[in-house]
């Protein structure tokens, strides 16, 4: 279950990474996917068998679809985007994960309000915030899927999302898929506003 739970969400970071700013629509709709998808695996009990198999890959189907039909709102929910996953990096960089199980109430509180803060601003950043958004929210999905694929190396060997970041080599592996990402979609962008010139 984690093998293919791993690749699947490894695989939606890494077409994030690639194709994010290009093919926005398409990213939102596997963002959708990939959340809808990881949160019903997290809900549903292992014991379910195939009907938590079909139980998340609809979920993640209503995800896809719920996301790909608010593309009108895309600098808006890009900057949503990049909030989160701002928040949760810093949050993972200073180990404020929560005790227990996930990030607590105080850190889902300082999600949303990253999320509601930088969506809020998302517009005045222009597209700029679109490959940000994509080489973060890229970049953390093929960290989580590298951790669900390699627990004990990757992320303390937790597989909680809100907790593989605090690992030294997580979050180092994440700034630079991060970097990379952001760096190759804003130079793909630079030479497409050339070309149409």
């Amino acid at each position: 279950m984690d093998l293919i739970w791993g690749l699947v969400v490894v695989a939606a970071g890494i077409f994030i990474c690639a194709y994010g700013a290009s093919l926005f629509r398409f990213v939102l709709a596997v963002i959708g996917f990939a959340v809808g998808f990881s949160l019903a695996m997290a809900l549903v009990p292992a014991s379910a068998g195939a009907l938590g198999w079909i139980i998340a890959l609809v979920a993640g189907g209503i995800g896809a679809v719920l996301l790909y039909s608010l593309f009108n709102l895309s600098l808006y929910i890009a900057g949503g985007i990049l909030g989160i996953a701002i928040v949760i990096a810093l949050l993972g960089l200073f180990g404020l994960t929560g005790s227990g199980q996930g990030l607590g109430i105080f850190g889902w509180i300082l999600v949303l309000i990253g999320a509601g803060v930088v969506g809020f601003f998302g517009r005045r950043l222009g597209d700029i915030v679109i490959v940000l958004a994509t080489a973060l929210a890229g970049a953390t999905l093929v960290v989580y899927g590298l951790a669900r694929l390699f627990a004990p190396s990757i992320g303390n060997g937790s597989v909680d999302p809100t907790k593989v970041l605090s690992s030294v080599f997580a979050l180092a592996l994440f700034a630079t898929i991060a970097l990379i990402s952001g760096l190759a979609q804003y130079q793909i962008q630079s030479l497409l506003r050339r070309i149409r010139r």
